[in-house]
Order: structure tokens, then C-alpha cells, then sequence
């Protein structure tokens, strides 16, 4: 009997460590195995707003430069602008000094030996001319009386510089005066929509402070109606004892269910039923508080009717103070609106006087410089030219008298052609010296294009040689470019004409439309250069953020792109499924079959065998593919 009952505790014995054997063999070797699966990342499927937008940025370019060349050598005075500087066209960029250059002297020079050699061919052309004995005054006095002419339209030309500066400076004077114009108007229009912030912040503070105090007494007298409603709804309620012993009741159930929940809680070996308990308990105790503020409510009722009363007495004093402070501060805050708003009326209406001074002004400016210099001197060369035509009329009639006179025809007619000539060549010489004069006081290299200094290749005190590039202008005038650089998947979703959004500009407006795409020659099997023209208020080598594509658009299924997978099969997402298992849970990978929708730089909308609530893997330590076991990161 002792021998089988030692028999029985030895096989209980070596069953019990058996168990415990198999047990550690199986849990050591699933944290093992647990240690050797791939390790991914994975998110919810979401809901959300998807753009298709192709984002870069790019450096602005002018699209054309202008090289600033002086005519003449001459000694630089001063350089009056610097690179970088955002110039408009007729600006000065260098001053020269009052010297006279190599050129004109030797112009001069030049002059005064044709002018001789002239003089010697009239005089012997007047000699054979009193020969013939024939009368050219008249002709004489006509071509005298054009070239007085055009003495007079040279000085009215250079007058009209004058007429044009006051004529410019009026027209802005104008638009000053325009624009206080349309201020004011704008401030009067405030008081439509009770936009009193744009009228300036005196005007503003002014209204506030007349408009907070209004409103300070509006709100004190509500606040004793409201008391007064109070007390009187108070009073007509009373004490209700009924109500308090209902009120008692319910806090005595509330109570016992809460000490019935308590013992279910404590009595409880499950966690999660724990969980459900304590929040039962939370919201018990909260309902609780809830019936006892009930309770105190009805149980004060009853002490307060009396004091109720005396205060509702009191308070209906105080609102007839009130309610004239109220209509004081009220009728404060419209006088305040009605000054304001004549005030500003007297404004426009002095505003609208000067402008029609400045307008009248400008009118009568404009009528004495209704010409520009490139139309006066167009009009002095057209009156050069009729000169010139009566002069040589005048040759020809005296080369026919000569001719009807049989005396030496040939040899006047070579004297006629000889002095024609010359004359050409001194009127050649004049315009010459003309030029050379006017560029010799007070000269300046002014830009004859707009944009910015990019190069200066002369200093104050160096002499420049003639045809010599001092500066370098990069024209804003003739516009701005900017390159970027997309994918070619990219470049097929836009169309030249395609408007560009310019993103994080705060320096006024700006706007970009793609003009050309063309192959990226550094890496032409992936990468297209998209050009865009842009306008608005940029410089060169200024950076710009762009993009461009469709507007956002709503997508109940949303995936990171790095969840996209794709095989011979076609596109798919690998979704994380959780198996029971005696030791606890397994984590599958499913495949899930889907379609691109749309994409961003970062998401894509897809469809499919997807609902929302698939856990997506996003990124694993090693390749995985569907029905393998994984690990989800700590």
C-alpha cells in the first residue's frame, strides 16, 4: 500500500515537470522566433484631402541685358549707382566732367578747314556768277528766313524739356490728389459697413472708446435685468418641500446604486469588467454631484424668498440709474460717429478741390508740352530737309541760268556740285560738334532701359575710352524667367499656359506661367526642365516656391506612398492581420489588391478590397511578402 502510493506521487511528479519542461521550451522558443521576424511600421487607413500638385522652386532671371557704352573718351565725375541697384529707365548712372573731350576739339579743327575750303569755293563760284549778272535775293531771303526758323524751333525744343518735367510733375501732383480723393471715400464708405478700424487709428480709438463705454453700460443694465428676472422667477416659485424630498430620495438611491457597483467592482478578477466598473462608478458620482446641487437649489429656495424680495426692490432702482447711463453713453457714441463722419466730408470735399486745381493745372501743361522731343526734332528734321531742298533748288536754277547764259556751263556746274558738297560735309561737322557740346557741361550717362545694375567697369577720376562698356543692365523690362527642374511622370500632368501658384511670397504680387518644357540634357531619361515668364514685383536672383496641378479633393481611403507595393500582379498594400495563438497573438501579412486613385509627394487615394480599418504596413527591417509572419515596432 505505501510502495503504490509513492508510485502515484512520483508519476504526478514527473508529469508536473514534463508540463513545465514543454512550457519553457514553447515560450523560449516563440520569443526566439518573435526576435527573428521582420520588424514593420504600419497605420490606419485615413480619410482625407489629396492634392496632385507639382511642387520646386527656381532662381528669377532677366531675359535680356543692355551694355551701357560712352561715345566719346571722357573723365568719369562720379559713379551714381552701385550693382545691385533696381534702377528705372532715364536714371543717371555716371556724371562726367565739364571738360571738352579729345573729339570735340578735333572736330572743331575739322570744322574751321572745310569751313575755308567752302568759303574759297563760293567766292569763286560769286565771281563766275557776276559774270552772268542774274538776281537770286529772293531765294536768298527764303533759305535766310528757314534756317531762322529752324534757330527758333532748336529753342523751343530745348525748352520743351522744361515744359514736360513741370507738365510730369503735375500729373503725379494729380494722382496724389486722386488718391486722397479715393482715401477719403473709402473712409466715408466705413460707415456703411461699420468698418471703423480702416479709418485710421485716431479716428478708431475715438469710436472704440465711445462705443466701449456704450457698450459697458448696455451690458450693466442687462445684467440687472437679468438679476431682476431672477429674483422674480425666485419669488414666484417659493419653497416646494415636495420637490426637496424628491430631491433627498434621489440622492439616496444614487448613493446605494453606487455602494451596489462598488462591491460588483471589488468582487471582480477581470480587468476589462474592473475598467467597465470604474466608469460606471465615474459617471455615477458625477450624477450624484448633479442631484445634490438639485437638493441644495430647492432646499435654499425656501430660505430666500423674503431676501428675494428687499433685493428685487433694490435691483429695479439700480436699472433705472442704469438705463439712463445707458442712453447717455448710447447718445455719446452717435455724436462721436456723426463728428467723425463731417469731419471727413469737409476732408473729401477740400481733397476734391485740389484735385481739380492740380487737374486744371495739369491740362494746361499738358497742351504746351503736347509734343515729345523725338516728335520736335522730327519736325526740325523735316524742316532741315525742306532747307535743304530749297537750297538745292536754288542750285539748280542757277546751274540753268548758267547754262542759258552759254557761259562755262560745265565749269559752273563742277563749282555748284563742289559747294554742295562741302556744304554737306560742314553741316556734317556742325551736327557733329552739336552733339559733342551738349554731352560737354553738365554731361551724364543716363540708362536708356530699366532693370538692375549687374556690372560697373569704371571708377570716379578714370578716363573712359570712346565705345567702352561701363556698366551692365539686366532689363526688367523685357520681363523674367525662372527654371525648374520636375520628373517626366511630372511634366505630362501640365500644359504650357499652365498658371503656377508663387508660395511664401510676401513682398507683393507675383504670378508664373509655363511657357516651355523642354528634355533635362544632365539626366534627359528622367527629368524635365519646366520654363515659366514671370511677372510681378521680382528682382533677379530672387528664389521662388511654385506650385502647380489640381485643386484638393476628398478620398475615404488614403495610404503613405511607401505602403504602394507592385509585382507582375499589378499594385497592392500589405495589411497586418492578428491571429489568436495559445501564447498570445500572431501578426500576419495580408495582401490587399488596390488601385491608385491619385497621389501627392507623400499619400495616394486608393480602391479596392479596403474599408478603413486595415492596419497598412509602411516600412519593414527586411522584404516581406503576403503570409508571412511579422513583428509590429515597440
Amino acid at each position: 500500500m505505501e510502495n503504490g502510493t509513492k508510485r502515484r506521487e512520483w508519476v504526478k511528479n514527473a508529469i508536473i515537470i514534463f508540463l513545465v519542461v514543454m512550457l519553457l521550451l514553447t515560450f523560449f522558443s516563440n520569443t526566439i522566433m518573435n526576435y527573428s521576424l521582420p520588424e514593420v511600421s504600419a497605420q490606419y487607413v485615413r480619410g482625407g484631402t489629396l492634392s496632385e500638385q507639382i511642387r520646386g522652386s527656381g532662381t528669377v532671371e532677366a531675359n535680356q541685358s543692355y551694355e551701357v557704352k560712352i561715345s566719346e573718351t571722357r573723365t568719369i565725375a562720379s559713379v551714381d549707382v552701385k550693382v545691385g541697384d533696381e534702377i528705372e529707365k532715364g536714371a543717371t548712372l555716371f556724371t562726367l566732367e565739364d571738360k571738352e573731350s579729345a573729339e570735340l576739339d578735333e572736330a572743331k579743327k575739322n570744322l574751321e578747314s572745310e569751313q575755308q575750303k567752302l568759303d574759297d569755293l563760293q567766292l569763286d563760284y560769286d565771281k563766275a556768277l557776276l559774270k552772268i549778272g542774274v538776281d537770286y535775293s529772293k531765294e536768298n531771303l527764303s533759305i535766310a528766313n528757314q534756317e531762322d526758323d529752324i534757330k527758333l524751333a532748336k529753342e523751343d525744343l530745348s525748352k520743351l524739356a522744361d515744359y514736360q518735367s513741370a507738365y510730369e510733375k503735375a500729373k503725379n501732383k494729380t494722382k496724389d490728389c486722386e488718391t486722397a480723393v479715393k482715401d477719403l471715400d473709402e473712409q466715408l464708405s466705413a460707415f456703411a459697413s461699420e468698418d471703423y478700424a480702416s479709418l485710421g487709428s485716431s479716428y478708431y480709438n475715438k469710436i472704440s472708446s465711445a462705443k466701449t463705454s456704450m457698450e459697458e453700460a448696455e451690458k450693466s443694465k442687462t445684467k440687472t435685468e437679468e438679476k431682476i428676472k431672477e429674483y422674480e422667477t425666485d419669488i414666484a416659485a417659493g419653497g416646494n418641500q415636495e420637490a426637496i424630498n424628491a430631491a433627498k430620495k434621489a440622492i439616496d438611491d444614487k448613493q446605494l446604486e453606487i455602494e451596489q457597483t462598488t462591491e460588483k467592482m471589488m468582487m471582480s478578477d477581470d480587468y476589462d469588467q474592473q475598467m467597465s466598473y470604474q466608469q460606471t462608478l465615474d459617471r455615477l458620482n458625477l450624477e450624484l454631484n448633479h442631484l445634490q446641487e438639485d437638493y441644495n437649489t430647492e432646499a435654499a429656495k425656501s430660505n430666500t424668498y423674503s431676501r428675494n424680495v428687499q433685493l428685487l426692490n433694490a435691483e429695479k432702482t439700480t436699472l433705472d440709474n442704469k438705463t439712463k447711463t445707458y442712453d447717455s453713453k448710447k447718445k455719446s457714441y452717435d455724436d462721436t460717429l456723426v463728428a467723425i463722419k463731417a469731419e471727413l466730408k469737409d476732408k473729401q470735399k477740400a481733397a476734391q478741390a485740389l484735385y481739380d486745381e492740380a487737374k486744371e493745372e495739369e491740362d494746361a501743361l499738358a497742351k504746351k508740352a503736347d509734343k515729345t522731343v523725338e516728335e520736335a526734332e522730327d519736325e526740325i528734321r523735316k524742316m532741315e530737309r525742306t532747307l535743304a531742298e530749297a537750297k538745292l533748288d536754288l542750285e539748280l536754277k542757277q546751274r540753268q541760268d548758267a547754262q542759258t547764259a552759254g557761259e562755262n556751263s560745265l565749269d559752273m556746274k563742277d563749282k555748284q556740285s563742289k559747294i554742295a558738297d562741302q556744304k554737306k560735309v560742314i553741316s556734317d561737322c556742325e551736327e557733329a560738334i552739336k552733339k559733342l557740346e551738349e554731352k560737354s557741361v553738365g554731361a551724364k550717362i543716363n540708362a536708356q532701359v530699366g532693370g538692375k545694375i549687374t556690372e560697373i567697369n569704371v571708377v570716379a577720376g578714370e578716363e573712359a575710352e570712346a565705345q567702352k562698356t561701363v556698366a551692365m543692365i539686366e532689363m526688367s523690362e523685357k520681363g523674367y524667367t525662372l527654371e525648374m527642374t520636375v520628373t517626366t511622370e511630372q511634366a505630362k500632368k501640365v500644359k504650357i499656359g499652365d498658371e503656377a501658384e508663387v508660395q511664401y511670397f510676401w513682398y507683393g504680387d507675383a504670378s508664373a506661367t509655363l511657357q516651355s518644357i523642354t528634355t533635362d540634357s544632365q539626366n534627359p531619361a528622367k527629368n524635365k526642365i519646366l520654363k515659366f515668364a514671370v511677372k510681378g514685383d521680382v528682382t533677379p536672383g530672387q528664389n521662388l516656391q511654385l506650385a502647380m496641378g489640381s485643386k484638393g479633393q476628398n478620398y475615404d481611403m488614403i495610404v503613405p506612398n511607401s505602403a504602394i507595393r507592385e509585382d507582375n500582379n499589378g499594385k497592392f498594400v500589405l495589411s497586418v492581420v492578428a491571429k489568436s495563438s495559445p501564447l498570445g497573438n500572431r501578426y500576419i501579412a495580408e495582401r490587399v489588391d488596390v488601385e491608385i486613385l491619385a497621389s501627392d509627394d507623400t499619400s495616394s487615394a486608393v480602391s479596392g478590397a479596403v474599408y478603413g480599418s486595415e492596419f497598412i504596413i509602411t516600412t519593414s527591417t527586411k522584404p516581406i511578402e503576403a503570409g508571412m509572419q511579422v513583428r509590429l515596432v515597440e
